[in-house]
């Protein structure tokens, strides 16, 4: 796979934005993290969460732009760039031109339109840049706030899968029940 082309940055609405994490978030990152809700509907993140694994995480991410699988992004308030949560393309196709989407929202994050905004920045980044031509989101059941923000963004309930596996999940034998949900870029007409 090809690097994936950098963002004309700064990816932002106004209100909030998307940037690349640096080294500089670990500390944020590692208290976000400590969030039971994160590690609870999230299958790649290990718990207790601790420094070392958002260093790690975070040093990766080149690599991950490079061979254009992933594209890892911080959600950032717009005027002051504070850490709010991540956003991620994942499992990139561009030959099929299809993706994944996984996201998490720090507890201070929450229940303001943050997530869904980086959502909609995210996917049009996605379909216009990469030429994507669908989005898949997958939500674990019961996970109501993930799911109210796939609605916002214009993601349709596509179905179920009862066998899904995460291609980053640290149980690599793990297997879930997960609802899937799909976008595709509306069509000018």
């Amino acid at each position: 796979m090809p690097a994936l082309p950098e963002p004309v940055w700064p990816l932002s609405d106004g209100v909030v934005g998307l940037r690349r994490f640096t080294l500089d978030d670990v500390s944020e990152v590692t208290r976000a993290c400590q969030d039971p809700e994160i590690h609870r509907w999230t299958a790649s993140i290990p718990h207790p969460y601790e420094e070392h694994h958002a260093r790690e995480w975070i040093a990766k991410h080149d690599e991950f732009w490079a061979e254009g699988t992933r594209a890892p992004f911080a959600i950032c308030s717009a005027p002051r760039g504070d850490l709010l949560g991540s956003m991620s393309l994942d499992d990139i196709d561009l030959k099929d031109r299809i993706a994944g989407v996984g996201y998490w929202a720090a507890p201070w994050a929450r229940n303001r339109g943050v997530t869904t905004r980086a959502l909609e920045l995210l996917c049009r980044w996605g379909f216009d840049v990469l030429g994507l031509r669908v989005l898949h989101l997958m939500t674990l059941p019961g996970n109501r706030a993930s799911e109210r923000v796939a609605e916002k963004a214009e993601f349709s309930l596509a179905g179920q899968i009862s066998d899904f596996r995460p291609s980053g999940a640290l149980d690599r034998d793990a297997v879930y029940q997960v609802n899937h949900w799909k976008r595709q870029p509306v069509e000018a007409g």
